[in-house]
């Protein structure tokens, strides 16, 4: 009836009795910002949600909780040295804090500067990590860390952080690959706070 803009319809209607509550010569106001944000699901198709709560006061003290509210895993930082724990308690990984830091994790990543196992790319841009002779990509997309293999548009992962949550998505995919403690650890080192190079 009066196209696409409700506003129009009641202006219009005033135009036909000689009225106008608008000034022609000013643009109409702006409503931007008196309309919901649109929300982006932050939800990838069947991928299970890691959050790291308890942050005290940043992600290397923290709290892995994940489905069901299960604590799956624990970061513990003392010193020069930061934990990953599983839920039982074992030590699933080691972060060493030098002037080079270094990461390790048993059966999966062995010692080496962090730099090296989460290489930072020539542009800057994105960091390549290596697991079982598979190259991944961490890269900025909308207000998400996002994990893909170079060249796939498949979000295998991804990360995002509030004030007091960082929240870790894994998809199925990703599981299958044996990504969930590397996840766990690269979302660590992405999110630390501290120079990894």
């Amino acid at each position: 009836m009066y196209g696409s803009n409700p506003f129009t319809a009641q202006d219009g209607w005033n135009a036909g009795n000689g009225q106008s509550t608008w000034d022609s010569s000013a643009p109409p106001p702006s409503i931007f910002g008196a309309l919901p944000y649109p929300f982006v699901s932050s939800a990838l198709p069947g991928a299970i949600t890691l959050k790291f709560t308890s942050l005290s006061p940043t992600i290397l003290n923290s709290k892995v909780i994940g489905p069901r509210n299960e604590t799956y895993f624990r970061v513990v930082t003392d010193g020069g040295h930061t934990v990953l724990k599983d839920a039982q308690g074992s030590n699933i990984a080691l972060l060493e804090w030098r002037d080079h830091p270094t990461v390790e994790a048993r059966g999966l990543v062995v010692k080496q500067p962090t730099g090296q196992w989460l290489r930072l790319s020539t542009d800057r841009s994105h960091r390549f990590m290596v697991h079982n002779g598979v190259g991944y990509s961490w890269s900025p997309h909308d207000r998400f860390l996002q994990l893909s293999i170079p060249g796939s548009y498949d979000v295998l992962a991804r990360v995002s952080k509030t004030y007091d949550v960082v929240v870790l998505e894994l998809t199925p995919h990703a599981l299958q690959l044996g990504l969930l403690e590397l996840g766990v650890l690269a979302t660590i080192l992405l999110q630390c706070g501290k120079s990894i190079d």
